[in-house]
């Protein structure tokens, strides 16, 4: 239905200058379009945001591609503030995105 990757290892390109080591980092979400409204995105943000803090991170973080508005809303959404966008000429994310890994949502917006 759905996957994620969770990393400890921060993009330095993206986060240096946030404290690296206080998040976990969401890569590779994607839910199925047969699976479409039914919250597993939600659910897998909620997972890793419990695995953050039970590894005693106080963020879970995320990147973006920097021009995919309705990708932003849903991670706003989703408890997620938007931190920046940065623009490097040699990438398409840079939509950088936190939220405390005490959030859980229960909104239904996959």
């Amino acid at each position: 239905m759905g996957t994620v990757t969770v990393q400890r290892q921060a993009d330095l390109e993206w986060w240096a200058d946030d404290d690296p080591e206080s998040a976990l980092y969401v890569h590779d979400l994607a839910v199925s379009r047969a699976a479409a409204g039914q919250s597993v995105g939600a659910q897998l943000l909620n997972w890793a945001g419990r695995l953050a803090a039970r590894s005693e991170k106080p963020w879970l973080r995320l990147e973006a591609w920097k021009t995919n508005s309705v990708l932003h809303r849903y991670y706003l959404n989703q408890g997620f503030e938007l931190l920046r966008i940065v623009d490097l000429p040699h990438r398409n994310s840079g939509a950088l995105f936190q939220r405390p890994t005490g959030t859980a949502v229960t909104r239904r917006h996959s």
